[in-house]
């Protein structure tokens, strides 16, 4: 029984990644009630799923508020932007697909092509601030370049992200609570896999540092 409730027992490992995951979850879905916090919970969930779910390192609700107050006005204009554009981008389907002819057609591709795009920069714009100490135009160009120049991972973030939707969309239908209480942390740990491979490519390289013993002191996001 005692090595059982070993801290460093696999189960009680595993266990307690289970428990930050739905603690992440309900501290992210309350942060997003006022809406407008979208993007700020969205770049702190990103990080304590990469620095505390993968990593291991400090405490959910520590690092989450600590990110949220750091990044909230860069993580609030790019949602306020993003939301602004996809609503405009909504209505405009609205008034296009009331007509029928050739040009309606060519309008409809290319808003769906803004669409997509729009969800491809997305995708990396919050990982990136949580990373990223630098100006929001450095972000955004960043975000836009990476969602182009590593298209492949871009598809798998997308897939991922589809795949979050449509448990959410499940776990509505079918009145799961448990849905809810799991899928933003499972999908945030899941999405560090990918993410954390390409921002590796773009961290600069940093001087060695040691302890007082001699140890290298390593960063979480190099581990």
């Amino acid at each position: 029984m005692e090595k059982f409730l070993n801290s460093d027992n696999g189960v009680m490992r595993a266990l307690s990644k289970i428990f930050d995951m739905g603690l992440l979850t309900l501290i992210y879905l309350v942060f997003c009630i006022p809406i407008v916090t979208i993007g700020a919970a969205t770049t702190s969930l990103y990080y304590v799923s990469a620095k505390v779910l993968r990593h291991n390192r400090s405490y959910v609700w520590r690092e989450f508020w600590s990110s949220f107050k750091t990044n909230f006005l860069q993580s609030t204009i790019v949602w306020v932007i993003t939301a602004i554009l996809i609503v405009l981008l909504f209505f405009n389907f609205q008034i296009v697909n009331v007509s029928a002819d050739a040009k309606g057609g060519y309008l409809i591709g290319a808003y769906l092509a803004i669409l997509f795009i729009l969800l491809c920069i997305s995708c990396y714009v919050y990982p990136i601030i949580s990373r990223f100490g630098t100006r929001l135009s450095q972000i955004l160009r960043l975000s836009l370049y990476c969602a182009f120049r590593h298209f492949l991972h871009t598809i798998v973030l997308l897939a991922i992200l589809a795949a979050a939707v449509g448990l959410i969309y499940l776990g509505m239908i079918t009145n799961v609570i448990l849905v809810f209480i799991f899928v933003p942390g499972l999908t945030g740990f899941v999405y560090t896999y990918p993410m954390e491979h390409i921002m590796k490519k773009y961290m600069p390289k940093e001087e060695p540092k040691y302890t007082a013993d001699g140890e290298e002191i390593v960063a979480w996001y190099n581990e």
